[in-house]
């Protein structure tokens, strides 16, 4: 996932692009801002094949990502949210279109889907894992699957199904974070944070889709067997040169026998 944007939620600088190399971010007129990579930066932005870095300036205080502090270096990943000196920044992929198909549904695979679960990474259930191994109501009754409350949270707020070695977003009333775009249909993957509400924030953890399946080819007939080829004679199968010394042969031994008399 290279295409990745750091948005600034107040609105005052435009979404800044993190394209591979380094990205400083420092205090500017309008708050929080791209500065020039020789200036006084607060955050260091990394992008390179691992992945995105950040890199805090020494002294630097009040970071957090995901509401957990960070004193130095963090590796992020698209739907983190970012809180530094006053100012949040969201990063979110861009071009990432997860809405499903009107004949996208969960393939109902138990043995696949005891291996999807959602990691809270932030809010009430950091740290735990929840078990998408059937269909999970999310949302503030007390009859969810996943109960989560606060701002913003209804009752029924959303439906997960996994299968296939993926999951999908369903009938969410309100929008929901996906990598950090607000969605409320989403086919979502091993590895995409899904951000429930301003602090409930889960990673889905399980298998890579499975690749396509291959057309499968009819049996091959006996018109698509290769032709037999003609038998050969014996005579085909003997070097002229050895048929040459067995004449040279045969000859020489009537000479002998015949010529004695």
């Amino acid at each position: 996932m290279n295409d990745l944007h750091l948005r600034f939620c107040d609105g005052r600088q435009p979404d800044l692009p993190l394209e591979p190399g380094v990205h400083a971010l420092g205090r500017t007129a309008v708050g929080l801002g791209p500065v020039a990579a020789d200036g006084p930066a607060l955050l260091q932005l990394c992008n390179d094949r691992r992945g995105i870095w950040m890199t805090v300036t020494e002294g630097m205080r009040g970071v957090h990502v995901n509401g957990r502090p960070v004193q130095q270096v963090a590796m992020l990943r698209a739907g983190d949210s970012i809180h530094a000196d006053g100012s949040e920044l969201l990063l979110y992929a861009a071009n990432d279109d997860r809405t499903p198909s009107p004949s996208t549904s969960a393939v109902r695979d138990p043995a696949g889907n005891l291996r999807m679960v959602l990691r809270g990474v932030g809010g009430p259930y950091h740290g735990r894992c929840i078990s998408l191994d059937r269909p999970c109501h999310v949302g503030s009754a007390a009859a969810a699957d996943l109960r989560i409350e606060g701002a913003g949270i209804a009752a029924e707020h959303a439906l997960l199904e996994a299968g296939n070695g993926q999951a999908l977003l369903r009938n969410a009333a309100a929008d929901v974070l996906v990598n950090g775009r607000p969605l409320r249909q989403a086919v979502l993957h091993s590895g995409d944070q899904i951000a429930f509400g301003v602090q409930h924030r889960f990673v889905l953890e399980g298998p890579p889709p499975p690749a396509a399946e291959q057309p499968r080819t009819a049996p091959p007939t006996e018109a698509d067997a290769p032709p037999v080829p003609p038998r050969r004679r014996w005579t085909q199968g003997v070097p002229w040169l050895l048929l040459a010394a067995l004449l040279l042969a045969a000859a020489l031994t009537a000479l002998l026998v015949f010529g004695a008399r």
